[in-house]
């Protein structure tokens, strides 16, 4: 009897060990996924995988300089402070190990009523978690809300934040800066402030490297194209790379068609399907759907909400 020989199987996923290697070495990883994947642009499947495999050492660089930590930090919550209220529910969104936005609250003037921070990494946020734990104070912690998504799709009802904020979060999505830009007026009241590289003040050097890895440029007219108002552009002077300049960028969204919604208070702080106005509630150790028939898994007490990441469950309210 003769068996016919089985094709080994192909795993659709990248390869982490000769990544480790290359970043070991002090490579760029998200180069070195583009190529095994034969792109030339960074997908959030290279993003995410990229920066999972850099979890920790947001916190050991951190550490290990936290004078310049803290003086960005400081330079960062002082543009915020004109924007944030006590009732204000302020999004940080591409947070990594909440090591900028943990030391950015910690030196706002008046700290918002909730802090949600997300990121596409389920290991950065666990880590960031233990490090926000270690230098937030104990009312600050109950402040802060982190989970996991993908900003192509954020899992938060319409108009149910008030301001936005980032650091360098959007930075290596140049391929698709308007749809990110679109997705974060969804969401978003009243304004996003928003830390970023900016492309058109960079040194030839510094916009060749930018090129080169796929970073965002022309911010200004993608607000424009978009119906959004830029207000305000203020360079960063603390800053780790003088060839990645940082701007803070002040952005009022567009005006929402629907006025009751935009000035509703009924969406804010409710979990979404990803990208949607479809809200979901938590049950069992999930966030569910009853209209879609869709549940979301909370790992650690980290909901991880990425369409990926989704059950289809039709029956468990039945």
């Amino acid at each position: 009897m003769t068996h016919t020989p089985r094709n080994e199987p192909t795993l659709n996923y990248f390869d982490i060990k000769e990544a480790r290697v290359a970043y070991q070495a002090g490579k760029n990883v998200t180069e070195l996924f583009r190529k095994q994947k034969g792109l030339t642009y960074n997908t959030p499947e290279i993003i995410e995988a990229a920066y999972d495999l850099q979890a920790g050492t947001y916190i050991a660089s951190t550490k290990n300089d936290i004078h310049a930590a803290t003086a960005y930090a400081a330079e960062l919550a002082s543009l915020l402070n004109q924007h944030i209220e006590d009732t204000t529910t302020l999004l940080d969104i591409g947070t990594g190990e909440l090591t900028t936005i943990s030391h950015t609250l910690q030196q706002l003037r008046v700290k918002p009523k909730t802090l949600l921070a997300f990121d596409i990494s389920w290991s950065r946020i666990y880590l960031g978690r233990s490090y926000a734990d270690e230098v937030l104070s104990k009312t600050e912690r109950e402040r802060l809300l982190p989970f996991v998504a993908d900003i192509n799709e954020i899992p938060l009802c319409d108009k149910s934040v008030d301001v936005v904020t980032s650091s360098h979060a959007l930075e290596p999505n140049g391929s698709c800066l308007p749809s990110l830009l679109a997705e974060l007026f969804r969401i978003t009241r009243k304004k996003l402030v928003l830390f970023e590289p900016c492309y058109e003040i960079n040194t030839e050097e510094g916009k060749a490297r930018m090129d080169r890895l796929g970073y965002i440029k022309n911010i200004d007219s993608v607000i424009t194209q978009l119906g959004g108002t830029l207000l305000d552009k203020t360079k960063i002077e603390n800053v780790s790379n003088p060839l990645n300049p940082t701007v803070c960028f002040v952005i009022e969204p567009p005006k929402s068609s629907n006025l009751a919604l935009s000035l509703s208070e009924s969406h804010k702080h409710i979990f979404s399907v990803p990208g949607t106005d479809i809200s979901m509630v938590e049950a069992e150790g999930f966030y569910v759907s009853t209209d879609t028939g869709l549940c979301f898994p909370i790992l650690k007490n980290i909901p991880i909400l990425k369409s990926k990441s989704a059950i289809l469950a039709s029956a468990f309210d039945a």
